[in-house]
């Protein structure tokens, strides 16, 4: 479809009438914005798309880097019977893979933005959770004009103390599956270098240990250790080796934000003006409290909600009602 006939009314399909989750749909639109994305918009349970403010959609934005956009992601959304429009970022879900050479913060940034102004959607509200986060910030920070409001879920912060953390938490799981496959102590630097140099059969074994690892983390259920790898096909083998790689590759540059970047980053994000909310399961391992709490006491404008029983995933606990709660106050606000 030629850019002047693309706008959000075009492509955005009806709400749901029933259901929340249910099965994800292919997407509304494969944007070619130097390598195609995987757009999808829906238009909410009003009658028709208005430019006012309250009826300005939601950007949803996807965790990982890795991930993929899903239902439990837009649910808090549908559920406040918001217009939306969301992409799986590049080399992940159903979106192109490019040269991670060329790929960083940056780039993701840029899509976000491409993708808004193809559908001709000059202002929005963001949410985004866990990485979502992270590039929920750094795209309010770059763009502050064009963003109307902020929800995060567990937003993670790429401080290099708190990704060494993170491995250590994976160690402390199983130390002797965590110790076969990235050695005793690894922590970012170790176990991201094992990706960019493995051969094809070692980088799927790394990524099968990552994931039965940070699965155990994020379930809190215990899992099989042992050394056989379990039964994956080829299309199974090939989604984990893309996931982590391109984890691995943020992770071992701090997701493209030196000290000095985050600095500038949360200092633009203090002195704006939108409203912020931050939503927090108060168990979550993945990205634990301690950032939602600092982030809330660098923002003091932000509205920071804990959720006692609640962990890390999209749809834990409270979270999609907390979430779609906060969706719906940021649309009186504003």
């Amino acid at each position: 479809m030629p850019k002047d006939e693309l706008n959000f009314q075009r492509i955005a399909s009806p709400a749901p009438k029933a259901g929340l989750a249910g099965v994800w749909s292919a997407p509304n639109l494969v944007l070619d914005a130097d390598g195609n994305l995987a757009v999808w918009a829906e238009q909410g349970r009003a009658q028709s798309f208005s430019h006012s403010t309250r009826q300005l959609p939601w950007l949803v934005i996807h965790g990982g880097p890795g991930g993929s956009l899903g239902a439990s992601h837009v649910a808090p959304i549908r559920f406040a019977g918001l217009p939306w429009f969301g992409f799986d970022q590049r080399n992940s879900g159903l979106s192109e893979d490019l040269d991670l050479s060329v790929i960083d913060l940056q780039r993701f940034i840029d899509d976000a933005l491409e993708v808004a102004d193809r559908l001709n959607i000059p202002k929005f509200h963001i949410l985004g959770g866990s990485w979502g986060g992270t590039l929920a910030l750094a795209l309010a920070a770059y763009r502050p004009d064009q963003v109307v409001s902020v929800v995060l879920r567990a937003p993670f912060l790429p401080m290099r103390p708190r990704v060494d953390a993170f491995f250590e938490s994976l160690e402390r799981i199983a130390p002797d599956y965590f110790a076969e496959h990235f050695g005793p102590g690894a922590r970012t630097d170790f176990v991201c270098e094992c990706f960019e140099v493995a051969t094809p059969e070692h980088l799927v074994e790394l990524s099968v240990a990552w994931n039965k690892l940070e699965t155990a983390l994020l379930t809190g259920k215990a899992a099989n250790f042992d050394s056989q790898r379990p039964f994956l096909n080829d299309v199974q083998e090939f989604a984990l080796v893309r996931k982590y790689r391109l984890q691995a590759h943020f992770l071992k540059h701090d997701c493209f934000l030196s000290p000095a970047d985050l600095d500038s980053m949360l200092s633009k994000v203090a002195q704006a003006n939108w409203p912020l909310s931050i939503i927090q399961g108060m168990n979550d391992r993945v990205c634990p409290p301690g950032g939602s709490r600092l982030l809330s006491e660098i923002v003091l404008r932000s509205r920071l909600i804990e959720l006692p029983t609640t962990g890390h995933l999209a749809d834990s606990g409270g979270m999609v009602t907390a979430i779609s709660q906060e969706v719906s106050r940021h649309h009186l606000l504003v």
